[in-house]
This record gives C-alpha cells, structure tokens and sequence, in this order.
C-alpha cells in the first residue's frame, strides 16, 4: 500500500479523473484534472465486508455524471448531487476485472470479468467514482460479464442505458405486436434500447425519432420508420401509436404524444419528465416545485374515467442480472460512437461531446 523512498513513506496513488472544486454549468470540461499522482490507489485494505474492488479497464461518460459533478442533477434537486469533498474522483459505470472481495461478498469472485455502477441513482452522488484505475464497488451494483467476447469498452457502454431499459420495458409492457416511438433514438440509452426492442419482439413495428444525420443510423440498428425532427414533427406519424418512449423529455414531446396515442391502453412513457435536457440549467426553488407537480399531476390524470393514454415516469432503482445477461448472450451490442484514451485531452474532448446531446451513441475511455 506504501512505498519507501530514501526520504519517507509515500502512499501509492491511481490515474483518476477528479475536480478539485465544483464547477459552473458547462465548465467541467475546464476544471477537470486527469493524472497519477493525486489521488491515492484503492487497495483491498480499503473494503468494507459487502465491497469489491474492480481493476478498471472501462467507463462511460453519461450525461448524468456531467450533471451531478456540476449540481445540476434533474435541476439541481437536493440531496443527489455531488459531495463536497474534494478531490472528488467522479463517473458512475464501469466494467473492469475484480481484483479483490471484501470478507462478506458471496457473488463475485477475484479474477471475474464485471461491470456495473458504483451508485445507484438514488444515490449517485457518491465518493468512489470509476474514471480511475481502482474504484471499491457495492457487491449488490455488480453484474458479472457471462462472456469473454464481451470487450470492456463494450459491457461499459451498455451499463447505464440497460438499468434505464429495464424500467422502460417494465413500464412498456409489450406483447410485441404493438406500434412504438422511440425519442432520442440515436443517442446511448435510445439507440441500445431500439436494439433490445428489435431482438425482443421481431413483429414490432418501431419508429425512431432523431436528427437528419442520424436516420440512416436509426434503420440500421433495427427501426421501421423515422422521424427527423429537424424538418417534421411527430404528428405527422398519424394516430393509433400503442407506445411513446420518451428520452427526452419537455412539455412539447408530450403534448405532441398524447395526439398520436391510442385512447385506449395507449402510453406514454418517460425517463426525463416535463423538461427537455433537465440537468442543463438550474431549477430555481419555484422550478423544481413545479417539475414535481407537473408529473403528479399528469399522474393524477391517469385515474380520469374514461378512454385516454395513461402517462408514466420511469425512475429505475436497481441493476437486474436477467436484461444484461440477455444482451450478453444474444451479442446485442451498445452503440459506441468513441472510444477515447484516458488522459486529460481525452476527457475534456468525450465530456464536450456528450454536453452537446449530439452523440450518436456512447463515448467510452479505456483505461489500462
């Protein structure tokens, strides 16, 4: 854990992504810091009983992490945002090799191919981030990787769009003959998630809304139809849609969803709520207040008599072994739009990337 040199006792650092302070909306790209000489290495004299410590070999950037660095997490909501304490190592997903299982782990094995989060999303804002070589990691947040053709970069990218999916597909409720909108299905949650929807039910009919250039995209990675939103609307799908999957989120896709939806047992499903891109900005007190009442009150709505679409928010709150275990199996893979090298130039280029909502897909670092 230490090393001696002629003068004192050193403690063995990491390569880690961290802040020294929290930054402004927009700045993190400037005040992050990558290097191996700051933070000190996790080692297995630092585990609990119920942690594992996991040999990074990759991670994500997801646009939640960006926000939660910067206190802007669904607007700046207290009590999920980042500690205080800095340096703050920051990231949330991971996959890697578990070099180390505290006394009580019982799932995991040292020397497993792993992946997973490190926090869950009520608790996102924690201390061990993954953008570092060592991170210690609840056994609970790990999901073993069934296959050795599954690359790091790859089981990485599908981490944080499989916990969402599986709370869109709980809440989709298909029996695979239905007609569905996929919003945002070009970016990392959206595009995997067309992809899971395709292999699950071949009958269904999909139609992907995203921009110009990624249409071709779309179609290729199963999607019947698309929507470019840049020139048409929604609307111009017509009506008697079963199912709207929303990841985006605003008032407007919303209002425009429930004009294309079935009356009966259509519905629309989100996992952003009643504000585009939340996390952008800061919600001021009256802001938050009113972004809670919206979703209850579209809640509410659902309880009406009578013939119309049902509204639902999806919070997902748990890792399931089943979805990631299918994904594996059947080879689906999460789009990757790049894979970056872990350093400093890196990370400030992937997080620019993903702050700009246009990735095609997921921005990945290895890190060996």
């Amino acid at each position: 854990k230490y090393k001696r040199t002629k003068s004192r006792i050193m403690k063995l650092t990491m390569k880690a992504a961290y802040i020294n302070k929290r930054p402004h909306i927009g700045q993190l790209s400037n005040d992050i810091l990558v290097n191996n000489d700051k933070i000190p290495k996790v080692t297995a004299e630092d585990l609990n009983e119920h942690t594992v410590l996991v040999n990074i070999k990759a991670s994500s950037v997801n646009i939640d992490d960006i926000n939660v660095i910067q206190g802007s997490f669904l607007g700046g909501m207290p009590g999920m945002q980042s500690k205080s304490s800095y340096p703050l190592v920051v990231g949330s997903d991971f996959a890697g090799v578990v070099v180390a299982v505290g006394e009580k782990v019982k799932s995991v094995k040292v020397g497993q191919r792993v992946c997973g989060l490190n926090k869950l999303q009520s608790i996102i804002a924690g201390d061990s981030g993954t953008w570092a070589e060592y991170a210690p990691v609840p056994e609970k947040n790990i999901i073993v990787i069934p296959n050795d053709d599954i690359s790091f970069p790859t089981a990485a990218a599908s981490v944080m769009p499989l916990f969402v999916i599986q709370g869109l597909l709980d809440a989709g409720e298909l029996s695979g003959n239905e007609k569905v909108v996929v919003i945002g299905a070009s970016g990392g949650i959206g595009s995997l998630f067309v992809k899971v929807l395709r292999k699950l039910h071949p009958d269904l009919h999909i139609i992907g809304v995203c921009s110009t250039r990624n249409l071709e995209f779309v179609k290729s990675i199963g999607a019947n139809d698309t929507v470019d939103y840049t020139k048409s609307s929604i609307e111009d799908i017509g009506m008697n849609i079963d199912r709207v999957f929303d990841l985006v989120g605003g008032e407007k896709s919303y209002v425009k969803s429930f004009d294309i939806l079935r009356q009966k047992k259509g519905k629309y499903i989100t996992c952003v709520g009643p504000i585009e891109w939340i996390g952008d900005e800061m919600l001021s007190f009256w802001g938050k207040v009113s972004w809670v009442c919206k979703i209850l009150w579209k809640s509410i709505l659902n309880l009406l008599p009578g013939k119309h679409p049902i509204y639902e928010m999806v919070v997902p709150t748990e890792l399931k072994e089943g979805i990631f275990h299918f994904v594996f199996n059947n080879k689906i893979e999460a789009s990757i739009e790049k894979v970056i090298p872990f350093n400093e130039d890196g990370v400030k280029e992937a997080l620019k990337v993903v702050e700009s909502h246009r990735a095609k897909g997921k921005i990945v670092f290895e890190i060996y």
